[in-house]
């Protein structure tokens, strides 16, 4: 009788453990996706209320080879948003850093790729999405649409790069200075 009651008390306690360190691991678990969804809902404010936002300008420099312009849009003392431009010789790109609390929780980025070098005529476009909660990638939807799954090389180094760009793009843009420049070790 003792085994079957301890079979039964395992049986109970046990899909529980295993459901819940599930959740914090996968990235197509119900705690993801309720993140997903009020990230969503949070850009969609920021994007709402950029016209009341101050708004601070600042050159890049040294993060591509026909340079840069960055916007941040600051909330009192919080920023919001930061959307940058980089230009090259082959085409352009767009990333806009979103904000909550200090913490970045989504970038997005659009990427168009000339005809010819310098043509300025777009032949390709290319887009990005990613997810961060609690300074972490949660969710990368890369330029197929496709979900890019957790835990590989390539995502941790999109995770990296993207948290290494905001710190400095958010430590820039509350500086005086007029240009912000580009990390030793970027090409």
């Amino acid at each position: 009788m003792k085994k079957i009651l301890m079979i039964a008390v395992a049986a109970i306690f046990i899909p529980w453990g295993s459901v819940n360190s599930s959740a914090t691991l996968h990235a197509g678990s119900v705690r993801v996706t309720d993140s997903i969804s009020t990230i969503r809902r949070r850009y969609t404010i920021i994007n709402k209320s950029l016209a009341k936002y101050r708004t601070v300008k600042k050159e890049l420099s040294g993060f591509s080879a026909e340079g840069g312009e960055l916007a941040a849009y600051f909330d009192g003392k919080a920023v919001m948003k930061i959307a940058t431009i980089n230009q090259g010789e082959t085409g352009r790109s767009f990333e806009d850093f979103y904000y909550w609390d200090e913490k970045l929780i989504f970038v997005f980025r659009k990427q168009d790729t000339y005809d010819k070098p310098y043509s300025g005529k777009v032949a390709r476009t290319t887009e990005n999405r990613f997810y961060f909660s609690d300074g972490k990638l949660i969710r990368w939807i890369d330029e197929n649409g496709k979900q890019v799954a957790p835990g590989g090389g390539e995502y941790q180094k999109k995770q990296n790069e993207y948290l290494r760009a905001s710190g400095r793009f958010v430590a820039g843009s509350r500086s005086q200075k007029t240009t912000i420049e580009a990390f030793a070790d970027n090409p």
